[in-house]
């Protein structure tokens, strides 16, 4: 599900949430229950699988056969993440989604206005709570991180020059 045929969906979805952002907001009208239903429509077309789509307000919840996807325009860390995955503090969140497929759970955490310096700080952080780094790759313009802690990965894609970064972390069966 949380392929290329994901992506493709997503796009519409994020297409027609902008026309409901221009339209108001509020308490759930029936335009904007016609437009969750036409973007089920398109998903489906899209996807090939049934699809529901509830929108309440900045926070959209994607789900089909095989999981769900949760995506909030929010500046706060996700509250339910997990314990073990260090808060990241050297940016500001700007968005956040949830997946959860067959069990898998997965965050993305997407950040901006990230300092100088994040980079080693949160390489220093994750080590600190106990991960295993598996790869480390820094250059000028940013890095990535990928450590690994029992049955948790954990990523980091920083961009020096935009000033934002990634963190990603899911679980995946050993």
């Amino acid at each position: 599900m949380f392929g290329r045929r994901l992506q493709c969906g997503l796009m519409l979805v994020a297409l027609l949430l902008s026309v409901l952002a221009a339209a108001g907001c509020g308490k759930k009208a029936s335009g904007e229950k016609a437009a969750e239903t036409a973007m089920e429509g398109m998903f489906e077309r899209a996807t090939g699988e049934k699809t529901d789509i509830d929108v309440n307000g900045d926070n959209v919840t994607i789900t089909t056969a095989d999981g769900s996807v949760e995506m909030s325009d929010t500046s706060e860390w996700p509250s339910d993440m997990f314990p073990e995955v260090p808060r990241f503090t050297y940016g500001v969140v700007e968005h956040v989604s949830k997946g959860d497929e067959g069990g898998m759970v997965k965050f993305n955490v997407h950040l901006k206005d990230v300092e100088d310096g994040a980079f080693e700080k949160y390489d220093a952080d994750i080590r600190a709570a106990g991960w295993e780094a598996q790869s480390t790759m820094q250059t000028d313009d940013g890095g990535t991180i990928s450590a690994q802690k029992g049955n948790m990965a954990l990523q980091l894609m920083y961009n020096r020059r935009d000033k934002t970064a990634l963190v990603i972390a899911y679980t995946f069966q050993e």
